[in-house]
């Protein structure tokens, strides 16, 4: 039943204004931890949770997860006093749980200088295999070995895993490759430096304990595309056996139970990559950790809490891969740069048509530029009528709420949360929309310079809604655009962002129908894969994988893919092994393309463990498939395709080459390589600087003459140098790469 205001002549109540400014001793609270306080003052019990935020079960106690920026004053101790538990210590970023009503208290610690409540997140191989070259990568023509994953640790942070199926086993179904689990929103016992969560790392208990949840299949359908050996998917047991298929595999589960509705959130994530590299180093091997979930929400600009833990985690053989979004067909995204003579924008703001339709809610989340302040306004409107409005609210920090009443006489509730400035220096707000009116919801934003981007989503866990920034039709309102709708995650400098492709556009379902995808074209960019770029004009993604649509395991407790199930239809073989029997079927996603490059840089890590971020994405993107459906791409790669297809088999050709000694003489750790190698005399460098800076190129024939010398001024991350010698003679010669401390020099032959 549809809520009435107070009275329909109030045409605008602001409820309640809470300040939350900032003094010297206290910490910076983010917008949507202050719209968290300022909800809790409002609930009647004040000890429970409330939806919309991320909270851990601990010893018969609810804790708010957040992240924490800390500086060289903290104390373990003071913040153990407040009752807080710490988990993951990333750099100056910290998980943390804080017992609920202590947020302010541990605001006061000295030493934390940001608190950030966790924002929740959701989920976002035959012919997979062939489209990256990684069947003839895994038979090993040319390389020195087949490529397996072998030596390797694949980690998926997901939720959905069957323990036992068969395609967790090696391709005899013997030896199994499972080796922990941490099931995060379970009872038990914690793995050690986490105080929550049920952590298993007997095989025997593992497969007894069955399932994460039966509520999907999410998580077992990406390890089945990283690492699934695809036992019992046909005849032979190959046919839908994924990338790494030798690999050791460690899980961690962020869903809980059915009867739970908190969700899996940002600190679960970097706990669960914090989990995944630790027991790698512990038995010396190297490892990725994939994500498929995301969010619309957060700043984009790769310096959320989330991005700069991330950066702190990965390294040297510790790679994170995550999914872009599905949201490349959703207007979701609006950009505003103000002007003294074009001062203001307006859009609509509607609703996901998958929510109940009376009683609807969304978020959006504005983010402006440092030093720059913007305002924002709301009406509602009935056809050209308008029937309530707000006052134009200009950022300061503070949260307020507003009821608008509809013509119909029913409500909309908006609260709005802002900090002047946030964590990353840049002013923000956070605004919540929960809609009983049929009325049309108009945002407007003013300022009078700088830019602005704004992003709608809603979370309902476990699943991620979209609305739209609409025009509908009014001559004054823009509608937004399917730019930057990449997740804020996949911003992160080392994370790999992965967009989708169509691999498979029909199939032969176990039924015999065959089925196909309206409008979907092998080899073309998958409709719903989200692009960049990011906030700071960065291009994402970085690579695309096979991802619509793409066969793995799913759960055999997942009643939606048992016969009769709401996913039966897309169930295309099973198997039978004692009295369970375990399916195999389609699905499609950034999901599952994130995993398939996952996989493949698992087999780029068994030929070179100590791979980096900035070199895995260099390689890959050096080595990617450009075809008739990519078109020629610039040399930084476009924001629908990244630097193209990943090419399993090339990469792979690539770094067997560079692992010979043969072609290397003397090298101080500097990362960078020569490509194609021998040449024609014009070859490439790549070159992955932790900054900017200077880099001299010499190249000396093979009696010691320089032949060319040239400076190049480099950006942070991978850089490519080409080089022209083809007017020189063939032979032998020597390119020494340094920036004044590092060098590297190399043989190169010119054919």
């Amino acid at each position: 039943m549809a809520k009435k205001s107070l009275s329909a002549l109030i045409l605008c109540i602001a409820i309640t204004t809470l300040s939350y400014a900032r003094t010297e001793n206290t910490a910076q609270l983010s917008a949507r931890t202050k719209l968290y306080l300022h909800e809790i003052a409002k609930a009647e019990n004040k000890k429970a949770p409330i939806k919309g935020y991320v909270y851990k079960h601990i010893g018969g106690q609810w804790y708010l997860s957040a992240l924490i920026k800390v500086n060289n004053d903290i104390s373990d101790a003071a913040i153990i006093a407040t009752g807080t538990i710490v988990g993951t210590k990333a750099g100056k970023i910290w998980t943390v749980q804080i017992p609920l009503g202590k947020v302010k208290e541990l605001a006061l610690v000295a030493g934390v200088t940001h608190i950030d409540v966790d924002a929740p997140i959701a989920p976002a191989m035959d012919a997979a295999r062939k489209a990256t070259r990684a069947d003839s990568a895994q038979k090993g023509f040319n390389l020195p070995m087949p490529m397996t994953g072998k030596g390797v640790v694949v980690g998926i942070i997901d939720a959905g895993f069957d323990y036992d199926h068969p395609t967790l086993y090696d391709s005899l179904h013997g030896a199994y490759r499972v080796r922990k689990i941490w099931a995060q929103k379970g009872s038990g016992t914690p793995p050690a430096g986490f105080a929550y969560g049920n952590e298993l790392s007997d095989s025997n208990a593992i497969r007894t304990a069955g399932c994460d949840t039966s509520i999907t299949s999410h998580g077992i359908h990406v390890a089945g595309i990283a690492a699934g050996s695809g036992y019992g998917s046909n005849a032979t047991n190959n046919r839908f056996r994924g990338m790494a298929y030798e690999s050791d595999m460690v899980f961690v589960g962020i869903m809980p139970a059915p009867n739970q509705w908190v969700t899996g959130g940002i600190t679960d994530v970097i706990d669960g990559m914090n989990y995944i590299y630790s027991y790698a180093n512990s038995v010396g091997k190297p490892c990725i950790a994939n994500l498929s979930w995301g969010s619309s929400m957060g700043p984009h600009d790769s310096h959320s809490l989330f991005s700069q833990a991330c950066d702190a985690l990965t390294g040297p053989g510790k790679i994170f891969t995550c999914s872009a979004g599905n949201s490349g067909e959703d207007t979701i995204h609006l950009q505003k740069t103000f002007t003294t003579a074009d001062n203001s924008v307006s859009t609509f703001v509607t609703f996901s048509p998958y929510l109940d339709t009376n009683n609807q809610k969304t978020w959006v989340d504005i983010w402006g530029d440092t030093s720059k302040i913007f305002c924002l306004s709301l009406k509602l409107y009935n056809g050209l009528s308008s029937t309530d409005s707000t006052v134009s609210i200009c950022l300061t920090d503070t949260v307020q709420d507003y009821t608008l009443v509809g013509a119909d006489g029913d409500t909309c509730f908006v609260t709005i949360s802002m900090v002047a400035n946030e964590y990353n220096g840049k002013p923000h707000a956070f605004v919540s929309f929960h809609s009983y009116t049929a009325d049309n919801i108009c945002l407007t934003a003013t300022g009078v310079d700088g830019t602005i981007d704004m992003w709608e989503g809603y979370i309902a866990p476990p699943t991620g809604y979209y609305g739209a920034l609409k025009k509908l039709g009014y001559s004054f309102a823009v509608s937004g655009d399917t730019k930057m709708t990449v997740s804020d995650i996949s911003s992160s400098f080392s994370a790999i962002c992965v967009g989708a492709y169509t691999s498979k556009s029909s199939f032969t379902n176990i039924g015999g129908s065959t089925l196909s995808y309206p409008g979907a074209v092998n080899g073309r960019i998958a409709p719903f894969s989200s692009l960049g770029p990011i906030a700071d004009g960065r291009v994402k993604p970085d690579i695309t994988g096979p991802g619509f649509s793409v066969a793995s395991a799913v759960s055999s407790f997942d009643p939606d893919y048992f016969t009769g199930g709401d996913n039966y239809i897309t169930v295309i073989s099973k198997t039978t092994i004692g009295s369970r029997t375990y399916p195999y079927s389609m699905s499609a996603g950034t999901s599952m393309s994130s995993p398939a490059v996952a996989g493949i840089i698992a087999l780029m890590l068994q030929v070179n463990p100590n791979l980096n971020p900035d070199s895995v994405k260099s390689i890959i993107n050096a080595n990617a498939i450009t075809d008739i459906y990519t078109g020629v791409l610039p040399a930084a790669g476009n924001n629908t395709w990244g630097h193209g297809k990943i090419n399993a088999y090339k990469t792979l050709r690539y770094l067997a080459q560079q692992a010979s000694v043969e072609n290397t003489l003397t090298q101080d750790p500097i990362d960078c390589f020569v490509y194609p190698n021998p040449s024609k005399g014009n070859f490439t460098i790549s070159y992955v600087s932790t900054n900017e800076e200077s880099l001299m190129v010499t190249v000396f024939d093979i009696a010691g003459k320089v032949i060319l010398n040239n400076e190049c001024n480099v950006k942070r991350g991978g850089n490519l140098m080409n080089v022209n010698i083809q007017n020189f003679s063939k032979g032998i010669y020597i390119v020494k790469i340094t920036n004044g401390i590092k060098w590297a020099t190399i043989k190169h032959i010119v054919e």
